[in-house]
């Protein structure tokens, strides 16, 4: 029954790494709407932006009222706003569109990793988040082939459409896991004071008085570690989002690639999150969250470098293994951070440690948004006054993209190191 349980969380809750099939559709959605380059970033921004500042608000709702009651309604306004997205006549309506699809992301993301952790023993905590984190590295997996194969058939619209069928299916199978989860009560203590507290998955905390995003702030008080970790996890996600940023406009304009082939290689990073994901509770049996996290960074590290290498003549071996090694070290360090989270906040705040860990991703999102395109553009127009052709200009802003990126995570995780030391 847990298997089930945590197979339609996790259908639920995979329209929201579904939405990597967007970036394959950027360069339709820029010539469909007449977009310059930088334009397109209101496409993530509106999305991430709106899910990011509302996701901890949230996660605390339903510590209080109940996890699964707020994942049901963000999957019902999940299907209007995805629905409202494809049939957007305008850029205008299409970000109005985004934005109300990033309020039901945040009610989605803010309570399933929750959900999934009290399908299990507290003992198997990370083995739950692993499984969870491998199955919304699937969905990445499968979103730039499906999103090459929408557009192919349905244009850009296609990468909204095919996600409303499955979230009418995890809508309606939410009942078959409604009894699981409340006849799973944790008996805990708070760090509050108060004792003796029932946390029913559906139904929320029952006699608690004070917000849990009141711990999240005792603890960011009392813990450097726990400030640095969640430091690192934006930098981090910052410096990694360069990838499905930037790469499907390489593979458009410098291989010359179409959606279809594009997909192909995101889904090879997609890959490489998934077999991280997946090896997570055996790599932290054996280092632990902690040092998991950090190897996980210095992977990402690695993968931004190989990305730098690329060049005019396109080089398959290297484009490959650049993408999957990235992509497993960032499937890696999600998991392993977001169980150092979760296992430092109290039981009671689950809701606020698994919006706590979207949060972190969204700043690192929205930051490279706006940092990576404008510097991209500035490398690209630096370039063109040299002579340069367009290929090679977009390139050389883009190899300065990747180094940057890469330096910034290494800076980050040595500045991590140091604070754990002490």
């Amino acid at each position: 029954m847990n298997i089930l349980a945590l197979l339609i969380i996790g259908l639920g809750a995979s329209i929201a790494p579904l939405d990597f099939s967007v970036n394959v559709a950027f360069p339709a959605i820029t010539q469909a709407f007449a977009l310059d380059t930088q334009a397109i970033r209101w496409i993530p921004l509106s999305y991430v932006l709106t899910y990011g500042v509302l996701v901890i608000g949230f996660g605390a709702l339903g510590d209080r009222i109940g996890h699964l009651r707020v994942f049901r309604m963000g999957l019902m306004m999940g299907i209007v706003a995805l629905s409202l997205c494809a049939l957007a006549p305008s850029y205008f309506w299409l970000i109005a569109a985004r934005v109300l699809q990033g309020i039901s992301m945040a009610l989605t993301l803010s309570c399933a990793p929750a959900l999934v952790t009290f399908l299990y023993a507290e003992h198997a905590r990370t083995r739950a988040l692993s499984a969870y984190g491998t199955m919304t590295s699937i969905a990445s997996l499968i979103a730039p082939l499906a999103g090459g194969l929408s557009i192919a058939l349905m244009g850009w619209p296609g990468v909204y459409w095919f996600r409303v069928p499955l979230a009418l299916l995890a809508l309606a199978a939410l009942p078959l896991i409604q009894t699981r989860l409340r006849h799973r009560p944790t008996l805990h203590a708070s760090v509050t004071g108060q004792t003796n507290q029932i946390h029913h998955p559906d139904r929320g905390i029952t006699h608690q008085k004070a917000s849990t995003v009141f711990l999240l702030v005792d603890v960011f008080k009392s813990s450097p570690q726990f400030v640095a970790i969640n430091v690192l996890s934006i930098l981090v996600q910052m410096g990694s989002f360069t990838i499905p940023l930037l790469a499907p406009y390489y593979l458009s304009q410098v291989a010359q690639w179409g959606p279809a082939q594009s997909g192909l290689v995101l889904a090879v990073w997609a890959l490489g999150m998934l077999t991280g994901s997946a090896l997570t509770t055996q790599v932290a049996g054996r280092l632990g969250t902690r040092y998991s996290a950090f190897c996980a960074g210095w992977l990402c590290v690695a993968g931004l470098c190989l990305t730098g290498l690329w060049s005019l003549d396109m080089s398959l071996p290297l484009t490959f293994v650049a993408v999957f090694v990235h992509g497993a070290g960032l499937g890696l360090f999600q998991v392993a951070y977001s169980d150092w989270v979760v296992r430092t906040l109290p039981v009671q705040a689950r809701g606020v440690a698994g919006g706590l860990t979207v949060l972190t991703r969204t700043l690192g999102v929205v930051s490279a948004a706006l940092a990576w395109l404008w510097l991209l553009e500035q490398f690209r127009l630096a370039a063109l006054e040299q002579g340069l052709s367009a290929s090679a200009a977009f390139l050389s802003g883009f190899h300065w993209i990747c180094w940057l990126s890469a330096a910034l995570i290494s800076v980050a995780l040595l500045a991590s190191s140091f604070v754990r030391t002490r």
